[in-house]
This record gives structure tokens, C-alpha cells and sequence, in this order.
């Protein structure tokens, strides 16, 4: 553990950050119940987004909105700092229509998205207080707040337009995700596909003989089921959702389906991306070739267009999530781990992850992805719930965790560097 580290934590500034931290934890508690009743699905945050730009702003810090609906402040250090960008994400997982009764028994919060990643987003609020209450000066910039697009088919689309414009201003991300003891400091990539399968239609038993959309997209998942993969580096691929179909009597005229896969490692998720692709090749040419002699023998019932119809692909990329690197023993993460263990808290090491900082990450710029206070459960679930017992001590561990990073005016230096 540093002398930096120690330091800092026995410092009368930080101390008072502490005791506020603790004071405030049932306003902060409060804030989160607030934030979670406001529905917030990937593409659909705006409303929350604004919501909480009005909660930054009433604590007294200037406020930002870009274009993607992220939301921040910044708070100056002392001048030629380094720059570190905090943020938890706006979205939830579930659906807009989603019902968002809280039920509570003593410390048992229940309600969907109560943890992942509300919670984050309480906190931030709760460190901007705390920061403003003990007049906690940094050394570095601070730019902290709320994000979106992380969760579901979201890609991730708030850190890219963020990373995107700021790529040169950051130094170092953290970002504040859900409820428990973790840190990640790898990021996991994925490609999902949205594979829209055409065909002319017709009645099941009159135009017998014409090429079927389902047929084909069934022969693809067979195809994509026998893909082999390493176990090391570990690659995986899922079918997760199928749709189409008209009725049990109809040749379907389209059907669908979404494919996920994933990767810690590039050249591993490229390759299972290219066996995929082929999959779906073989796929549509062996449904057009099995009708060719049924077609033969319809012609005439069937009519001339539809037995020269074959089936159609409409293949479509509906996410891109980069792949990150990033040693365990590298950079910033063991100052983040020495912030969590002289806070008495033991951090959960997870080598990957698919979070917000899988962009920074993947752009060269150290990152990591913390937890913040209390205990989530059964997350991205209708009965997700938040145990709010002692939440107040990670909210500690986080604030020390940015200080011990970006430096402390007076008290300690930055432990991450200007790139």
C-alpha cells in the first residue's frame, strides 16, 4: 500500500468527506428511490437524463448535455492535472412499459433497476455533495455524471459519441456500476446481429414447393449450434431471439433472428463472426437448392414469379462492443484496489466485463468498472433488488478511489498520469 494512499486517507479533508458521506446516506437512499421510478430503456433516456441533470445542477455544479443525452460537470483541479472522467449509466434493461413498484422490508429494496445501475447514479449525486461540503479540491479535472446506451442494444452508444468528441481530453474512467464489493479491468467484446430472412409467401399446402424463410433461419441456427471455439481464448455465440411466421397454414413470407457473440480476445470474436457469416451463407443456398425439384412439378399451380423466388438475407450489425485489455497489475487498478482495502472492503476481481469501459479501454486509455455501495440481487430480473445495509462505505471507498487517482490539493499527488 503507498505512502500516497495513506496519506490521503488519514486526512483531515477527507475525513470530513466521510462523516458527510455517512450523514447523508439516507437522502442519498432517497434520491435513488426518486431516479428509479422514472423509466429509462436503452435510446429512451432522455426524460431521466434531463431529470438528473436538474438533481446535478441543484447541488450547485454547472451542468452539460451532448447530443447522446450524456449528461456531466466538471469539477477544475489546480491546473495541469491530469483528467479523470466518472460516470454510471442512465439506462436500465427493462422495457418502458415496465411497472416500477417499490416494495421494501427493513434494508430490502425491491424494484427493476433499483441496483444496475440507479444506485450509481445516487452516488454520483452524493459524492458531488460531499466534494462541495468538505471542499475537497482535486489536483486533476474531474468530469462526473450519467451516460447511456450501456445496457441491452444501447452498443454502448454514450461512451462512443463521449470518447468520440474527448478522446484527447481523458486520462483515466471509472465507472460506477450497480451494488457489490466488484472491480473489473478488462472488457469483454461482442457483435450482435439482427439476420432478417425473405421469401414470397404462400399457402402451406397449395404453393407447397416455395423456398421458406423459416427453413432457411432453421438450417442457419443448426449450422451456427456445431460453430467450435476455443476454450482458451473463450469465444461464444447464442441465438437468443426468433420471430416471424403469419399463421400454422402459411409459408412465411419473413422471419428474424438476433445473434449475440462475444470475446476478450479481437482476433477470436472476428473468427467466430466469420464462421457465423458463412453459416448463414450455406444456409440460404441448401433452403434454395432443396426446392429446385418441387418447384419443377408445382410449375404451372405455383405461377412462373414465385418458382423462381429465392430466399433473401438481410443481415444487419446492431452492435459492436470493442474488446479491451488492461493487467491486473497494471496502471490505475492497483491504486483503485488500494483505495477499496485500507476501506476495509476486499475488491472482487473480474479480468472482464462488458461495461462503459470497454470504450476507453479499447481506445488505450485506462479504465475500470467499480461497484458502488450496499448489495444488489437477481439484476437485470423483475424482482432485482438493493440492499441498502451500510451502503454509505462504498460510497466512501469510491470517493477515495477518485481522490487516490486525480490527487488531492494539499494532500496527495495524482496516481495516473496526463497521456
Amino acid at each position: 500500500m503507498t505512502e500516497n494512499i495513506k496519506k490521503l486517507f488519514s486526512s483531515e479533508p477527507i475525513k470530513s468527506a466521510f462523516a458527510y458521506i455517512k450523514n447523508d446516506e439516507e437522502h442519498t437512499l432517497q434520491q435513488q428511490l426518486e431516479l428509479v421510478q422514472i423509466p429509462s430503456c436503452y435510446n429512451c433516456e432522455k426524460d431521466r437524463a434531463l431529470h438528473f441533470r436538474s438533481m446535478i445542477e441543484a447541488e450547485g455544479y454547472e451542468t452539460y448535455m451532448d447530443d447522446a443525452w450524456n449528461v456531466y460537470t466538471v469539477i477544475r483541479g489546480t491546473g495541469n492535472g491530469p483528467t479523470l472522467y466518472v460516470s454510471a449509466h442512465l439506462d436500465t434493461v427493462f422495457p418502458m412499459e415496465t411497472p416500477l413498484e417499490i416494495t421494501r422490508k427493513g434494508n430490502i429494496i425491491s424494484v427493476p433497476g433499483i441496483a444496475d445501475d440507479t444506485r450509481g447514479l445516487a452516488e454520483i449525486l452524493c459524492l458531488l455533495r460531499a466534494i462541495r461540503e468538505a471542499q475537497l479540491k482535486p489536483v486533476g479535472d474531474i468530469i462526473i455524471g450519467g451516460d447511456v446506451g450501456e445496457e441491452s442494444l444501447g452498443d454502448l452508444r454514450g461512451m462512443k459519441h463521449f470518447f468520440k468528441e474527448n478522446r484527447d481530453r481523458v486520462d483515466a474512467f471509472v465507472s460506477i456500476d450497480a451494488a457489490c464489493p466488484v472491480l473489473c479491468y478488462g472488457g469483454t467484446g461482442s457483435y450482435r446481429y439482427k439476420i432478417t430472412f425473405h421469401g414470397p409467401g404462400g399457402h402451406s399446402y397449395n404453393a407447397f414447393g416455395l423456398v421458406n424463410p423459416i427453413h432457411a433461419m432453421g438450417r442457419a441456427i443448426a449450422y451456427i449450434s456445431e460453430i467450435r471455439t476455443q476454450e482458451n481464448p473463450k469465444a461464444t455465440f447464442s441465438v437468443g431471439v426468433v420471430e416471424g411466421g403469419t399463421s400454422i397454414n402459411a409459408i412465411p413470407s419473413a422471419c428474424n433472428m438476433l445473434v449475440d457473440m462475444r470475446s476478450d480476445d479481437k482476433d477470436a470474436l472476428i473468427s467466430v463472426e466469420k464462421e457465423f457469416l458463412t453459416c448463414l451463407e450455406k444456409a440460404v443456398q441448401d433452403e434454395n437448392d432443396r426446392w429446385i425439384e418441387e418447384r419443377k412439378w408445382k410449375q404451372g399451380s405455383i405461377g412462373k414469379f414465385d418458382t423462381e423466388a429465392r430466399i433473401i438475407m438481410d443481415i444487419k450489425k446492431i452492435g459492436d462492443r470493442p474488446v479491451g485489455h488492461q493487467p491486473k497489475d497494471y496502471d490505475i487498478v492497483p491504486y483503485v484496489a488500494e483505495a477499496f482495502e485500507i476501506c476495509g472492503i476486499t475488491p472482487d476481481y473480474m479480468p472482464s466485463g462488458s461495461t462503459d469501459a470497454n470504450v476507453p479501454l479499447s481506445l488505450g486509455i485506462p479504465a475500470v468498472t467499480i461497484a458502488g455501495g450496499g448489495f444488489g440481487g437477481n439484476g437485470h430480473a423483475l424482482n432485482e433488488y438493493y440492499d441498502c445495509t451500510d451502503a454509505y462505505k462504498g460510497v466512501q471507498k469510491n470517493l477515495l478511489v477518485l481522490f487516490n487517482l486525480i490527487g488531492l490539493s494539499g494532500v496527495s499527488e495524482p496516481q495516473i498520469p496526463k497521456r
